[in-house]
């Protein structure tokens, strides 16, 4: 039964759906017309983001203190290239690691300065390389009675027998493009430079050379990543199609025509890139996520359009005639569908990580794509396809259709001959699943989201377990008279407590450059201290000392940055390490002294805390939004309920049951899942209560009978539009990055549990309460005052 308005609604399906049948040529050029434009925006416009600041807020404060960081000091990226001898302290080695510094600092842009063994040397020995190796070892010995300071940082080259270490650090990076969709990254082009130039600088043999650190890591991470995505993402497409053939074959008119409802999903994504690049949109790890929800309910939605044709034109029609059908009917279910969908994901625009923001804006634009879609342009493809090949069944269901037949017979037995013990069941798995929520964790660490066999990564912890430090915060002090006394020995108590931190090994700044060069302490007297710091800012600049960190420019005339070399800390210390920090300088410094901390740790850590960052709020607002818009559609609250709380509610309180049990984490992709329920669970779900509502109204079956003919009639483009997402991203389980493996299964588990809640879980619902549709009539007439039948 519908209102007034509803009927409107069929109404205006129908006559989209009959006038693309009627009008062919006209609608198919229109919407290819249409696809060929977004093809082309999407290609100019999108291109390819992987980096860890995509998952912070362009506004945020870290953002900001991390820019500034790499424009204004140049530094905030360490690259480490260590380098292994059996003679070390040779001269000749020595002069092997000072070529390797000063092709560095000369001929790669990037890099602002190098710290070497060969430094150290040169300092101990009046500015030149000992020809002797017991020269070297004095000139090393001497270096290291200077003061702590120097001892800490000779340490810090110099991590065990044998090993040293060059220190490369940079900032911003000037990239240029290697095409429209794969822009080429910083640390690529560091990378790239850097092997070059150890390549020229002529190695003595013995002498190996390893070029790693956070930096290098991610660049190579990334750089696999990409092409394994496309490789999986092209299995994906392929798999899709088979199991549509497969699962639609016997539907159709002809084999061929299954590329019509794949066509028609297909246009929706190009549609979708489009958009995307209108809005400036790039493709990253969190927006491939929306390729499940556009891929498979756009599937879903051609199928069912496609289906509903299929029985029509068995049932005698002519081919405008069932179109029309087609989308007055099942077109109605994908409008609430789709509209459910959209307003669900309108609650991520709430988030604070801005590609999530974008997936909810992407995906909805998508779902929207693919609704209107599937009542203009598949119409319009089925009937220029047509060639009355249809035959009126004669047959029973049994024998015309066993996949039907046997669904139908499984809902019967298991959810509408005990829907109460089938209700109570899945409310006990379900409940199992609510408890198991909190217990999902995400990944603590970055390393944690990359294969296990990188060599890059090999190559990282080799160095975690050489170097004491192989991380470094940066704190930015920035006051009125940073360069001052006063200013730099309050630096220098807050750099003292520093390093009585048990995780931190050693604190390089401008203020450890003064006092080294004042007999270590800062000077009290102001004329005394601008002395000192000119001349020390003078010797620096004429020496090109690589290790200095003092340095006053326009940029940055009141800001001190001190570089804090840690611990190789993981997880929430690294949290507990920044707010150790920031208490420190709270009690040390003064009141105006504004303290920011940033840094390769403090931006990873952001980006793990902003995976989840408001994730319980945001799915209990998206299905609440659901709820609300589906109780507008169907004007009646108990059917709303009935849908969410069946099918898209339990299917996601399932999944999270199953990530724990499968110590599944919470990733930049896993985080999609509520979406992804909440799109596929409420589309099946109408789907399935339109037909059953048919099923009672028009043929008068019993609440059992018509949930079982309802799943039974609907089962093969349900369950192949599931099937094609399973088996599709299922080859996503294969991956070797845990990241995409992991979303492969949650992918998997998603679209699996919100077709077995359809199929069974919303039977037994429907067949328990047996009121849904009269409590839909009732209410239809109290507002508008009137009903029809359909």
């Amino acid at each position: 039964m519908t209102t007034e308005f509803g009927s409107r609604i069929r109404d205006r399906l129908e006559s989209v759906g009959r006038y693309a049948a009627t009008h062919r040529r006209r609608t198919v050029v229109a919407v290819l017309l249409l696809a060929v434009l977004s093809l082309g925006v999407g290609v100019m416009g999108v291109q390819m983001s992987m980096g860890m600041t995509l998952y912070i807020d362009d506004e945020s404060q870290t953002t900001h203190d991390w820019e500034t960081l790499k424009q204004d000091f140049d530094t905030g990226n360490n690259v480490f290239v260590v380098v292994e001898s059996d003679r070390l302290y040779a001269p000749e080695t020595v002069r092997t690691i000072d070529r390797l510094d000063r092709r560095y600092t000369k001929n790669v842009d990037s890099v602002a300065q190098v710290e070497s063994l060969a430094d150290i040397v040169r300092r101990g020995n009046g500015g030149r390389i000992p020809e002797t190796e017991a020269g070297v070892r004095r000139a090393i010995d001497r270096v290291r009675a200077e003061s702590p300071m120097a001892a800490a940082q000779l340490d810090q080259l110099q991590p065990e027998r044998g090993t040293t270490v060059l220190l490369a650090g940079y900032g911003e990076v000037q990239t240029f493009e290697r095409g429209s969709f794969l822009p080429q990254r910083g640390a690529d082009i560091v990378y790239n430079e850097l092997q070059d130039e150890t390549k020229l600088a002529a190695l003595p043999p013995g002498v190996s050379v390893t070029i790693t650190g956070q930096p290098v890591f991610e660049n190579a991470a990334f750089g696999l990543m990409l092409p394994e995505m496309i490789a999986l993402f092209a299995g994906a497409f392929a798999l899709i199609f088979v199991v549509v053939y497969l699962v639609m074959r016997q539907k159709v008119e002809r084999g061929w025509h299954v590329l019509l409802p794949l066509g028609t999903a297909i246009t929706a994504l190009l549609y979708m890139m489009g958009a995307m690049g209108v809005l400036g949109y790039d493709f990253n790890a969190i927006m491939l996520g929306v390729m499940p929800i556009a891929l498979g309910l756009g599937i879903d939605y051609t199928l069912q359009i496609h289906s509903r044709y299929v029985e029509q034109r068995r049932a005698g029609n002519d081919p405008v005639d069932a179109a029309g059908d087609a989308t007055r009917t099942t077109g109605r279910a994908l409008l609430i569908a789709m509209g459910t969908t959209v307003v669900g994901l309108g609650s991520l625009l709430v988030s604070a990580v801005p590609p999530v923001r974008q997936f909810g804006v992407v995906s909805a634009t998508a779902v929207l794509a693919a609704m209107v879609l599937s009542v203009t342009l598949l119409p319009a493809l089925l009937v220029w396809s047509d060639r009355d090949g249809y035959v009126t069944p004669t047959d029973d269901d049994d024998a015309r259709d066993p996949l039907e037949s046997g669904v139908r017979r499984f809902t019967t037995l298991v959810s509408g001959g005990r829907p109460l013990l089938t209700l109570a069941i899945a409310a006990l798995l379900v409940t199992g699943g609510a408890y198991a929520y909190p217990q999902v964790e995400p990944n603590q660490e970055m390393m944690d989201f990359w294969p296990q066999n990188l060599d890059a990564k090999g190559d990282m912890e080799r160095l975690t377990d050489t170097v004491d430090s192989p991380n470094a915060m940066f704190v930015i002090v920035e006051s009125d008279r940073a360069y001052s006394s006063v200013v730099f020995d309050d630096i220098a108590t807050y750099q003292r407590l520093l390093l009585a931190n048990d995780r931190v090994n050693a604190v390089q700044s401008p203020v450890t450059q003064i006092a080294a060069a004042n007999g270590g302490t800062v000077p009290d007297e102001g004329a005394e201290f601008q002395r000192l710091l000119d001349r020390v800012e003078t010797q620096s600049a004429a020496n090109a000392d690589p290790t200095s960190t003092l340095g006053r420019s326009e940029a940055r005339p009141n800001r001190v940055v001190l570089t804090v070399y840690t611990d190789d800390v993981e997880g929430p210390a690294v949290r507990t390490l920044i707010e150790q920090h920031q208490q420190t300088a709270e009690t040390t410094l003064p009141p105006s002294a504004d303290v920011r901390i940033t840094g390769k740790p403090v931006l990873n850590r952001n980006v793990i805390e902003n995976v989840t960052a408001g994730l319980t709020p945001m799915t209990i607002l998206s299905f609440s939004l659901g709820l609300v818009f589906l109780t507008l559609a169907f004007l009646s609250w108990r059917i709303s309920v009935t849908l969410i709380a069946s099918v898209a509610g339990s299917a996601a309180l399932l999944v999270t049951g199953a990530m724990y049990l499968f110590e599944i984490p919470w990733n930049p992709l896993t985080i999609t899942m509520s979406s992804l329920t909440l799109g596929i669970g409420v589309d099946y779900g109408i789907h399935i209560f339109e037909r059953y509502e048919q099923e009672v109204h028009e043929y008068g079956r019993s609440p059992r009978q018509a949930a079982a003919t309802a799943v039974g009639k609907l089962s093969r483009p349900i369950i192949g539009s599931s099937f094609t997402t399973i088996f599709g991203f299922g080859v996503l389980l294969v991956s070797r990055f845990p990241v995409l493996s992991n979303f492969g299964k949650t992918t998997v588990l998603a679209i699996g549990f919100s077709l077995l809640a359809s199929f069974i879980i919303l039977p037994a619902a429907l067949t328990f309460t047996q009121l849904t549709v009269e409590d839909t009539t009732a209410e239809s007439r109290t507002v508008n005052g009137t009903t029809e039948a359909e």
